[in-house]
């Protein structure tokens, strides 16, 4: 299958026009056009601007008129277009849809699929039900036949997923952490440097005893925090880690069991943003302040964390910044280059916030 572009997010209704006619002129579609759901699906526009795109195209003579409950026939020839070949088609692998990624997620889905279009290439986001499966490998071998992409770029991937990739030699970028033994070009942030940082953060405002907070689904990025902040080595310096459930429920929890200890942190690590936010509204609600009764750090960063009071201490990432990366890698790795050069680590911003307070041992 060529690969096939996608629309810019300026001016939807036409871009999805000039989609639809390369993907007609390049051969994808010969006689009828895919329904509107699977269209819109495939193009990541709303359904409404799929039927304006059409109509433009049924006043043009390229489409038959709609008819109840059938697909639109192909009836005429598309006006001239540049040519197809070599343009970039990138299939996106993912664990959710995109309605439930985080906002930078979709933040940088949104600014790799612009930068692909200038480019005339395409992105193409998946998200199918088997993916965290343990053995995903004929599904994966189905996707990969079917959709023909130039470059497959994989989100919160398993070792299962990244070492199918690696052994047949397809294209990948791993928009994660690799898996041990996993030799695929990778991109993210470096939690490990990250947590350790934080700690010393911590330890030079004077807090000794620091709660780190664990999802329950500890993946590589997050065991790498792990890692990050247990090397830090001083003398009465101790990280407790503590893992919640997922749920807000969970987070309390787990605050009520590190505030009983009889050496009670002063400062909480956040890995999840989500963290934040019940850690903020539950301490209020057994009358505790941040950071005057509890410091807290978060890893990772949502828009949301700027809304809060008082402002959140912290690390954040570009996402303009790190589409470019990626959107750079994965031409060098669709040229051939399997496992292109650069540093696979994002170093991410510091926020200073006033969730963090110099403590002064008794």
């Amino acid at each position: 299958m060529p690969n096939s572009p996608m629309p810019a997010r300026s001016s939807l209704v036409v871009e999805c026009v000039k989609v639809v006619q390369a993907r007609i002129r390049a051969g994808e579609w010969s006689q009828m056009l895919p329904g509107e759901r699977r269209l819109a699906e495939t193009l990541q526009v709303g359904r409404d601007t799929i039927r304006l795109a059409l109509q433009q195209l049924e006043r043009e003579g390229v489409l038959a008129p709609a008819a109840a409950g059938s697909r639109r026939g192909i009836i005429g020839v598309v006006p001239d277009l540049k040519p197809l070949g070599g343009m970039l088609k990138i299939g996106y692998l993912a664990h959710r849809r995109l309605e439930q990624l985080p906002q930078p997620m979709l933040l940088e889905i949104d600014r790799i699929r612009d930068a692909l279009a200038d480019k005339g290439g395409s992105l193409e986001v998946f998200a199918p039900g088997w993916y965290e499966q343990r053995r995903p490998e004929k599904r994966l071998e189905a996707l990969v036949e079917e959709e023909r992409c130039s470059v497959w770029l994989l989100l919160r991937s398993s070792a299962a997923v990244q070492e199918w990739f690696m052994r047949r030699r397809i294209p990948a970028l791993i928009r994660g952490y690799p898996n041990p033994g996993v030799e695929l070009a990778h991109l993210d942030v470096d939690w490990q440097a990250t947590a350790r940082h934080a700690v010393g953060q911590l330890w030079r405002m004077g807090h000794r005893r620091v709660v780190l907070l664990s999802p329950p689904d500890a993946l590589m990025g997050v065991q790498a925090a792990v890692r990050g902040a247990m090397e830090f080595d001083e003398p009465d310096f101790e990280v407790q880690v503590m893992v919640e459930d997922g749920s807000s429920q969970g987070v309390a929890r787990v605050l009520g069991r590190a505030l009983n200890l009889k050496q009670r942190p002063t400062a909480v690590i956040a890995t999840r943003p989500r963290q934040v936010a019940t850690a903020m509204t539950w301490l209020g609600s057994q009358g505790l302040q941040v950071p005057r009764h509890l410091s807290l750090i978060t890893l990772a960063w949502e828009p949301f964390l700027d809304h809060l009071v008082p402002d959140i201490t912290g690390y954040r990432v570009d996402p303009d910044a790190v589409a470019k990366m990626v959107v750079r890698r994965l031409e060098r790795i669709a040229a051939g280059d399997l496992n292109p050069g650069g540093a696979g680590w994002i170093t991410p911003e510091v926020v200073k916030g006033g969730s963090v307070e110099r403590r002064v041992e008794a």
